[in-house]
Parts: C-alpha cells; sequence; structure tokens
C-alpha cells in the first residue's frame, strides 16, 4: 500500500485565488490521485463548474495540476465534453 505525502506549502506560498485553494486543496486530500470529473470537484467546493474553470486554469498554468478533456456519453444520451482533473505527477509525492 502506498501513502502520499502531498504539501499544501505550494498554494499557500503562491499568489492563488481562494476558489483556486479549495479546488486544490479537494484534490490534494479527497481525491487520491485519481481522475475527478471537473463537475464532482466543483460540487465538492460548492461552486458550479463554471465558476471552477477559471480556478482549474489558474492550477494548470502553475503546473499543479493537471486535466484533460474526453468526449463522452452524457446524461441524456447525447456525446458530451467532460473535463477531469487531478494532482500533477510532479506533485503527488506519491512513496511506496
Amino acid at each position: 500500500m502506498s501513502t502520499r505525502t502531498v504539501d499544501l506549502a505550494p498554494v499557500l506560498a503562491g499568489d492563488v485565488s481562494d476558489r483556486a485553494f479549495r479546488l486544490y486543496r479537494h484534490l490534494v486530500l479527497d481525491s487520491r490521485s485519481h481522475w475527478d470529473t471537473l463537475q464532482a470537484v466543483a460540487d465538492a467546493c460548492n461552486l458550479t463548474n463554471h465558476q471552477a474553470r477559471w480556478p482549474l486554469a489558474e492550477l494548470r498554468s502553475r503546473a499543479m495540476v493537471e486535466s484533460r478533456r474526453a468526449n463522452e456519453m452524457g446524461n441524456h444520451g447525447r456525446k458530451t465534453w467532460r473535463t477531469y482533473a487531478r494532482i500533477a505527477e510532479a506533485n503527488s509525492g506519491a512513496a511506496a
């Protein structure tokens, strides 16, 4: 079993917005380095997915998180783009 030691210092020392900090904190403490949908992360932070896009871009520009988009089947039988995010590999600090 591996344990992660992820530090909040990079985001605390940086000049990031409150929403960016909330997204980063959720990804660090709750997501366990898995790919989470932006909607799930936004819900956990009490934001809409539109309100979470700019903070995600802010964290991505600092290489703290990575994201990907996938064209998947939506709830109503139509294809839709979903955004997934997780802590960047360089920041994950996974130890064996």
